[in-house]
């Protein structure tokens, strides 16, 4: 029996990339867009764009963290940031903005390949 890896999962699962309109429109919701502070101490900057566009393709495909394509920001940031922007609503805030509904954050993938209830 074929379990499905993570290479067919990455091809089977196209997510197209956040178009500029959208991000125009997602842009101001999201925390981390709306101050620089200048020089930062501690961890080096990440286009916030890109780690968007990573728990999107994770939300869509509903794989695991770890089956995200090598083009998208380690799988350790961007659940980082799902677990802060949905805490903090802002996730919920983005989906209502680009698809109308947030239904895709009540089933989601956990770290380790199944699904819970959100």
């Amino acid at each position: 029996m074929n379990s499905p890896s993570s290479e067919s999962i990455e091809t089977s699962s196209v997510v197209q990339e956040l178009t500029d309109e959208q991000w125009q429109r997602v842009a101001p919701l999201l925390p981390e867009t709306l101050h620089d502070d200048g020089p930062r101490r501690g961890r080096p900057p990440i286009e916030i764009r890109h780690v968007l566009n990573s728990v999107l393709w994770v939300l869509h495909a509903r794989a695991p963290w770890s089956a995200m394509p090598e083009h998208y920001v380690p799988y350790q940031t961007a659940h980082r940031y799902y677990l802060r922007w949905k805490k903090t609503g802002v996730l919920s805030a983005i989906m209502l903005a680009l698809f109308k509904t947030d239904d895709a954050l009540e089933t989601r993938a956990t770290r380790k390949g199944g699904v819970r209830a959100g």
